[in-house]
This record gives C-alpha cells, sequence and structure tokens, in this order.
C-alpha cells in the first residue's frame, strides 16, 4: 500500500511533466500535435496502450474545441481520474497559452524585429515537423495487417489529402485556377462518420454502402470550391445525411446486445470540476476587469462551434470576437493570430487567451488587468474542451463495442494521416512563402527547408536525440540561414 502511495504523485508528476513539454514543443497545432503526443506518451513513457491513445484520438476527432487538449484530457482521465483529466489538458495548453500573453506584452514594445525573428526560427520548426507528418503516415500504412489493407490505407491517405489539399498545391505551384475540392477537415470527417454510421459499419453490404458513398460524392462536388453540383443542394445533403446517421446509429444500438450502464453521476462530477476550474482562474478577471462573463460565455460558445481545427476557428473567432466588437481586427489579426502561429500548442487556446489578454489590457492599458483576463481565457479554452469531450466520451464508453466504432477506430488513423499531409503543406506555405523578405526568396527557404528535412532524418537513422534537441536544432539551422542570407 505505501509503495503505491509513493509511486502515484511520482507517475502523475511524469504525466504532467510530459504533457508540458509535448505543450512546450508542440508546434503546428492541432492534428499536427497526435504524432508528438504518440511519441511521448505511448512510445516513450508507455503512459497509455496505442490502442488507448488510438481511442482518445477517435474521441476528440469528433468533438468540437481544442484536439491536442481533449487527447491529453482523455489521457488524464484514463490514468488518474477527474484530476488528471484537469492536470493533463492544462499541462498540454499551458506553454502556449502563457507565451502568447507573453510575446503580445513584448511585441508592444518591440514590435516587427521580434515577429520576423521568430518567423525565420518558425521555418525549421514547420521543417522538423513536416518530417514528423511524414513519418506518422508512412508508420500508418505499416501498421496494416497485410498488403490488401496496405494498399487500402494508401488509397485511403492519398484520397483524403487531394480532397483537402488541392488548394495548397495549386498555390504551391503558382497555378491560378479554382480548386475542384479543396474540402475541409471537419467536412471530411463528417463525412467519413456519415458512410460508417449510415452502413451500420457494414462497408462490404453493398445495398447499404453504394447509396451513403454516391450521397457522399454528390456532397464534395457540392461543397467543393468548384460547386459542381449547386451550394443550394447543401441543405438537402446535410439533412439526408444527418437523418440516414442516426437511423443507422439507432438501428446499431438497438441490435447491440453489449451495453454498458451509463456513469452520469461521474460525467456530472466531472463536469463540476470543470466549472469550478473556470470561476477559480476567472475570478480575479470578474474582480478587476470589465465585461468578463460574457467573455467567459463567448469563449465557451466558440470553443463549442470550433469543428475543424486551427484554421477553422479562426473564423468563429472572428465572428465572435471580432465582428462583435469586443477585440479590434488589428489586435486580432495584426498581434494575436501572427503570434499563435508561431507559437507551441492549441491555436483555440492561444487565440482565446491572447483575445482576454487584449480585452482586459485595452480597457485601461494594464498589463496586470490583461494578464487577469488571458487567464480566464486559458481557463474557458481547456474547461469548454475538456467538458465537452467528457460528453463524447460518456456515450463512447456506453456504446464502445458497437461495430461502428469498431470501423471508427479502424479507419480513423489513415483519414487523419491524409489530412496531416495537407498540414504539412499548410505549414510550408506558412512557414516558407509567408517569410520571404529582404534577400530571402522562395528558392533559399525551400532549401533550407530540404536541408532540415535531410539532415533530421539522417540523424535519427543512426542516433536517438530527443526530441527538443531536434527542434532546436532545426530552428537554429533556419535562423542562422535567413538571417545570414538577408
Amino acid at each position: 500500500m505505501k509503495k503505491k502511495q509513493k509511486t502515484f504523485p511520482k507517475k502523475f508528476a511524469a504525466m504532467i511533466t510530459n504533457m508540458l513539454k509535448i505543450g512546450l514543443i508542440g508546434f503546428g497545432g492541432g492534428t499536427a500535435l497526435i504524432p508528438v503526443i504518440e511519441d511521448e506518451i505511448v512510445e516513450k513513457n508507455k503512459v497509455v496502450t496505442e490502442e488507448e491513445f488510438n481511442d482518445e484520438v477517435m474521441i476528440a476527432s469528433i468533438t468540437p474545441g481544442a484536439l491536442p487538449v481533449e487527447i491529453a484530457s482523455g489521457i488524464g482521465y484514463r490514468t488518474f481520474g477527474s484530476r488528471g483529466m484537469m492536470a493533463a489538458a492544462s499541462a498540454m495548453a499551458l506553454p502556449g497559452a502563457f507565451l502568447t500573453i507573453l510575446f503580445l506584452i513584448l511585441f508592444s514594445s518591440a514590435g516587427e524585429m521580434i515577429k520576423t525573428q521568430m518567423s525565420y526560427l518558425a521555418v525549421g520548426i514547420s521543417a522538423f515537423i513536416m518530417l514528423m507528418l511524414f513519418q506518422y503516415c508512412t508508420g500508418t500504412v505499416y501498421q496494416a495487417k497485410d498488403k490488401n489493407e496496405q494498399i487500402l490505407y494508401i488509397l485511403i491517405i492519398l484520397g483524403v489529402f487531394i480532397l483537402s489539399a488541392e488548394k495548397n498545391i495549386y498555390q504551391i505551384f503558382g497555378v491560378s485556377m479554382t480548386p475542384i475540392f479543396s474540402i475541409s477537415i471537419i467536412q471530411i470527417l463528417g463525412t467519413a462518420f456519415f458512410v460508417i454510421l449510415s452502413t451500420k459499419g457494414q462497408l462490404r453490404n453493398k445495398k447499404r454502402a453504394i447509396p451513403a458513398l454516391i450521397i457522399a460524392a454528390f456532397y464534395f462536388l457540392c461543397v467543393g470550391k468548384a460547386h459542381l453540383i449547386p451550394l443550394t443542394a447543401r441543405p438537402f445533403l446535410v439533412i439526408l445525411m444527418v437523418v440516414m446517421s442516426v437511423i443507422g446509429m439507432v438501428q446499431a444500438i438497438m441490435e447491440s446486445k453489449h451495453k454498458k450502464a451509463f456513469e452520469g453521476k461521474a460525467l456530472a462530477v466531472s463536469l463540476l470540476s470543470w466549472t469550478l476550474f473556470t470561476l477559480i482562474l476567472s475570478l480575479p478577471a470578474l474582480l478587476y476587469c470589465d465585461g468578463i462573463p460574457k467573455f467567459i460565455g463567448t469563449g465557451f460558445l466558440s470553443s463549442v462551434m470550433s469543428f475543424g481545427g486551427g484554421d477553422a476557428y479562426l473564423s468563429v473567432a472572428q465572428g465572435l470576437f471580432v465582428d462583435s466588437g469586443m477585440v479590434s481586427y488589428h489586435d486580432f489579426y495584426g498581434n494575436i493570430v501572427s503570434v499563435a502561429n508561431a507559437l507551441p500548442g492549441s491555436i483555440l487556446c492561444k487565440i482565446l487567451s491572447g483575445c482576454g489578454y487584449m480585452i482586459g489590457f485595452n480597457k485601461n492599458g494594464s498589463v496586470l488587468e490583461g494578464l487577469y483576463a488571458g487567464l480566464c481565457g486559458f481557463a474557458c479554452s481547456v474547461a469548454a474542451s475538456g467538458s465537452i469531450v467528457l460528453v463524447i466520451r460518456a456515450v463512447y464508453e456506453k456504446y464502445e463495442n458497437l461495430r461502428i466504432f469498431a470501423v471508427v477506430k479502424h479507419f480513423i488513423r489513415p483519414i487523419i494521416s491524409g489530412l496531416l499531409l495537407n498540414v504539412s503543406l499548410t505549414l510550408y506555405l506558412s512557414g516558407v512563402l509567408e517569410t520571404k523578405s529582404g534577400g530571402l526568396t522562395g528558392s533559399i527557404l525551400s532549401a533550407m527547408v530540404a536541408l532540415v528535412i535531410v539532415l533530421n532524418y539522417s540523424i535519427s537513422q543512426r542516433w536517438n536525440i530527443h526530441l527538443l534537441w531536434k527542434i532546436l536544432f532545426s530552428a537554429g539551422i533556419t535562423f542562422l540561414g535567413c538571417n545570414v542570407f538577408v
């Protein structure tokens, strides 16, 4: 008994340390952090098994909110209950939120010079992340049971990549034409879940699979940038997909003989814990800043609406914070977004923390009030993501034996892999094409990216070097290179 009491604090502290480290080195945000979390939590530290990790990724992928925070929340809950959930989620989000507020304070005095140097560092970090994302995709293919499954995984990865990355591909090659597809992350995931739910997970049942695939194809042609099927058909298609998904899900539940009891009491306790978490961290802002109750409500609403990853959240945040007048357009895009994109961690957590800081700071020009409101934004982002994923997790745990969930778990990784290939192109575009200035050209920056990727791959084949050193090494190459060529 004493031995267990001694090991518990050590394991708990180790988990928090791991999450803080991931939050600190986790550049790219959102889905780009999945390989980083897997490497640290599954491969190196054995906190959870790979199957348990894939469960958390699946749950987080169908849940609005900050995806890395949701994955951390699920891992913490699985290992140490409610306190583990809150500690892991907070540790994952804290570095990015803290650094966002810190740099917003620095930018008020230093401005463009710091932004430029950060963009040079970001080029190398983006290059390293691109290598990690590609290795995650190849790892997905190698996990297949046989050659037929490998071929299927490759087709899914390429299909998802083509559907999502068309616009980025055109931009890289300088092609000025309207993409046929360029489908968003949430549209791809939503369509995948529609096919699985409407067929009850019986993908080989032609009577169910063929109609679902035809409707999915019509939907992609409708929401694609070219709108080969008129956009006016989208409401009809969405309603049809929702109805078919609900019917398939209900039928699967009714046919299932393996159902667990719904843990309503445990869910209520955990949701209450998140409410207290928000109130305690928001207390200084509630006491000293104006308009905080409205900001808390808007922050939670923005998290609930944040399907589709970081880029999608920017449009939600603009509508709720900028268009409403809570944050100015200049502060949002000129300061908050530019800082958040150059720092590690979840975009949602960084943007909400940054919005909180600017709201508190702009009232009276007080950095302290900005810090109070920024802490409130951090609390909202973590609590909202943790609360939402708890509800989805409760439903999943009750019906986890359904064939539907088994099929989702089987295909979620290749789907995510296809999306990650597109993320790598986005990182290239944001890290290279948007950094061109002075003597820096696209060719020079692209050559530096290629150099970072080749060197990191070569080093990883020979030596087992810690992830943090690889990131610093990558950032150092492009930092020095950019300053030399400028």
